[in-house]
């Protein structure tokens, strides 16, 4: 498989440090027992070989990633015992995760529209294949994020925020596709290239917005960061029909850099034109 050939050590290292986080904290009531930290999402053989590198980005796992009675349902490698290496075992759990039984009542409303707008898809079926990742924690927790106290999300941010970084510098994305509350958007420490602007906004009765900025990662690399507001899932305030249509766009914009928006459009300005506080424009 291609994570044993594209820098192997690295990868391996990232898994062996999110499956000893687990051990330390695998005990505490609010994560969910008989599970596994969840580094990523999806075929990252596919994700390295995408003209375009795309990766979505949430909170942390829900616990219907691992359902009674089967809680390694999704992740049937796990259940395997011809693997020579426990990390390898583990990585390949994760890289088939879109192959068998995924959480498609999350993950095809949520970014899927989107991204196949973007020529991409997690399931491996379109030009470009996604990688879904978290950004608060790799563990799975009995409650939602946002139920959780916020001592409960301390104790979990602590190690999860840095290994989402780690991950991100890795994977090397040039799209990063982000709806999640507004005040999580802190937690990202990559260095900033330019201020939010925005990219895209539909005609609503509240316009949504999508709001873009630069950052660049430990190589040097430049990665795009796409936000829109989130409801109950992300880009939730919109239908799947809009989602594609960003997702449209977004591509337009990746495959002409130098592409200078028509700010004569009803559906593009600059966010610096906008009569509206933080609040109104992240969420």
């Amino acid at each position: 498989m291609i994570f044993i050939v594209i820098q192997p050590a690295k990868l391996t290292s990232l898994a062996k440090e999110c499956l000893e986080n687990f051990e330390s904290k695998k005990d505490l009531s609010y994560v969910v027992k008989s599970s596994m930290p969840i580094l990523y999402f999806g075929n990252i053989k596919k994700y390295f070989e995408s003209p375009i590198r795309i990766i979505t980005v949430g909170l942390n796992p829900s616990k219907k990633e691992f359902p009674d009675p089967d809680p390694f349902l999704r992740f049937q490698s796990m259940k395997k015992d011809h693997f020579y290496d426990f990390n390898q075992q583990y990585l390949a759990a994760l890289n088939e995760y879109f192959q068998d039984k995924p959480y498609k009542e999350w993950f095809d409303p949520a970014y899927e529209p989107l991204l196949n707008g973007l020529d991409a898809s997690f399931y491996g079926n379109m030009v470009n294949t996604a990688i879904h990742t978290d950004i608060c924690s790799s563990l799975a927790t009995n409650q939602t994020w946002e139920s959780l106290s916020r001592s409960e999300q301390k104790n979990l941010e602590s190690s999860g925020v840095p290994a989402w970084h780690k991950l991100v510098d890795y994977l090397e994305p040039d799209i990063i596709l982000l709806s999640v509350s507004g005040g999580h958007l802190s937690k990202i420490a990559f260095e900033t290239v330019n201020d939010w602007e925005t990219v895209y906004t539909t005609q609503m009765d509240r316009p949504y917005l999508v709001n873009s900025k630069k950052v660049v990662l430990s190589s040097g690399k430049q990665s795009s960061i796409y936000f829109g507001r989130a409801a109950e899932l992300p880009f939730g305030f919109i239908s799947s029909e809009t989602k594609y249509l960003i997702g449209r766009h977004l591509k337009k914009l990746s495959d002409k850099p130098e592409y200078t928006p028509d700010f004569n459009q009803a559906y593009m300005y600059s966010a610096m034109d906008l009569d509206q506080n933080d609040g109104e424009i992240f969420g």
